[in-house]
This record gives C-alpha cells, sequence and structure tokens, in this order.
C-alpha cells in the first residue's frame, strides 16, 4: 500500500546477459530477498543485453509483451508498483526503448520513450549509437504513484537537465532514470549527475543501474544504483553486483528542503 507521505523504494540491481527468462528469473529471486517495498525499480534492458539486432528482434507492442507478462505477476503478487526500467517496444513508427511503470493490478500506468539516444566513442574507438537500434520518443512522462508525481527518464536523458526541470515544474517529487550507464562514463559522471538532478530539482531520485558486462558487446556497465534525497544526500547505494537496495522516502523532508532554500520559487528563466 502507497503511504500519503512515505514511499518505500527497492532498487533492483541486475546484470543481465542474452536469455531473457533467465535473467527474469534472477530478478525474481533478488526482488524476493528485498524488504517489503510500495516500488519495485528495474534498470534499463533489465532482461536482456546484446547487440543492436538483438534488440530490434526483442521488440513486441506493449500490449503483448512476454516481459511485461512477467511483471505483470510480480506486481499483482506484491501489490506493489513496479517500475520496468526500459523494454523493447515495437510500434508502427518505429522500435523503442520504453520505460514502463505498472501498477499493483498489474496494468500499464505509464509509459514513456527514451528521448535523448545515447552515442559515445568507447577508450578502445568502438563507437556505440543508440539511433541504429531505436526511435527517439517525444514527449515527456509524469506518472502518479499513489499521490506521488513522478518524473519518468532513461539512462542519457540524465545528461539533459532541461527534462528533469520540466517535469519538477509540473509538480514532480520524485524522478526515476532507470539506466545501463556504462563503466567508463560511470565512473566519471554517474554518481555526480544523479545528485546534481536531485539538487537542482529538489526532488528525490531513484536510480537503478546495471553492472556486470553485455555478453554480445563485451560493454561493462557500471552499477552503484542510487537512491538519492532532495538534498543530494545518497539514502542507498549498491555496489559492483547484483543486489537490491531501499529506503523510505519521506515527504516531509522534501518540504524541508523546499522551505529551507526555496530555490525552485526564485527561477526567473524557462
Amino acid at each position: 500500500m502507497v503511504l500519503r507521505n512515505a514511499l518505500t523504494v527497492s532498487v533492483v540491481q541486475n546484470s543481465a546477459g542474452t536469455d531473457g527468462r533467465a535473467n527474469l528469473r534472477r530478478i525474481e529471486r533478488l526482488v524476493a530477498q528485498a524488504p517489503r517495498s510500495d516500488l519495485y525499480a528495474l534498470p534499463e534492458v533489465f532482461s536482456m543485453r546484446g547487440h543492436d539486432r538483438d534488440y530490434r528482434d526483442a521488440a513486441q507492442p506493449l500490449g503483448r509483451h512476454d516481459v511485461l507478462g512477467a511483471l505483470r505477476q510480480m506486481a499483482t503478487a506484491r501489490r506493489a508498483w513496479v517500475l520496468a526500467g526500459s523494454v523493447i517496444e515495437k510500434r508502427r513508427n518505429g522500435v523503442f526503448n520504453t520505460s514502463v511503470l505498472l501498477a499493483p493490478d498489474g496494468r500499464i500506468a505509464s509509459a514513456y520513450r527514451k528521448i535523448h539516444l545515447f552515442e559515445a566513442r568507447l577508450d578502445d574507438g568502438r563507437i556505440i549509437r543508440e539511433k541504429d537500434a531505436y526511435s527517439p520518443g517525444r514527449e515527456p512522462v509524469l506518472a502518479h504513484i499513489g499521490n506521488w508525481v513522478c518524473g519518468l527518464a532513461v539512462c542519457y536523458d540524465l545528461r539533459f537537465p532541461e527534462l528533469f526541470r520540466h517535469y519538477v515544474g509540473k509538480g514532480a517529487q520524485l524522478l526515476m532514470i532507470p539506466s545501463n550507464f556504462t563503466q567508463r562514463t560511470g565512473r566519471d559522471h554517474w554518481e555526480v549527475l544523479v545528485r546534481a538532478r536531485a539538487v537542482e530539482n529538489q526532488c528525490f531520485v531513484v536510480a537503478p543501474n546495471q553492472c556486470g558486462v553485455n555478453p554480445r558487446t563485451g560493454v561493462a556497465s557500471y552499477g552503484h544504483s542510487l537512491i538519492v534525497g532532495p538534498w543530494g544526500e545518497i539514502l542507498a547505494e549498491a555496489g559492483k553486483r547484483p543486489t537490491v537496495v531501499s529506503a523510505t522516502l519521506d515527504r516531509a523532508r522534501l518540504r524541508q528542503v523546499r522551505r529551507r532554500i526555496p530555490a525552485l520559487k526564485h527561477r526567473r528563466l524557462g
């Protein structure tokens, strides 16, 4: 049950391989270790990692998506919200990297299609370019978990503060950023960016991240999933291995921070 002024969140950090069913079984075992929570949050592409072609081959419409079917059972069994960090969605106008929020009754409450598609040159000279696999989303999406207002994003979106400023302008109290941040960029930028989004928007941030190595590409993910408070304080942090970390988000803390420095009221641009 979602409490009026508190939200208990468990973040699942996993290391996905190419076998979707095996990945989901491992996630179920991790969730079984977690405390009773209002929300269970999974990383980007939590059910499978591979090459671009693997992702495109795995794409399905949301209404018939095999992965969401399994997570619906998790949501209803636990009577909890489940953030399916991202699944690969097939639509008439393209293939999308889509974050899906499932309600405790298993229905799709919200779906956000990743707007900013990652591109980077690795240390070995290889280029990662998500536009080779996906089409970009077009719309920010606000979700509601009980009376908590949540802004949805995915991974590379973290580097674009205007998206989160949009969300807080619409009343967001919680920002959810499921990710598959690489080890190299994660080591240098992950924590500072997650905490910056929390501080500048005076919001809680829930940021599940993958760990381990993509078995098809050899690219390592950083792990270190985070739950961060509106002062930038780290409420929970994972390490380098698959695990679950949890924290309770307190709306009174949010009000306290926003009263202490009323920066959101002092905006002059945008």
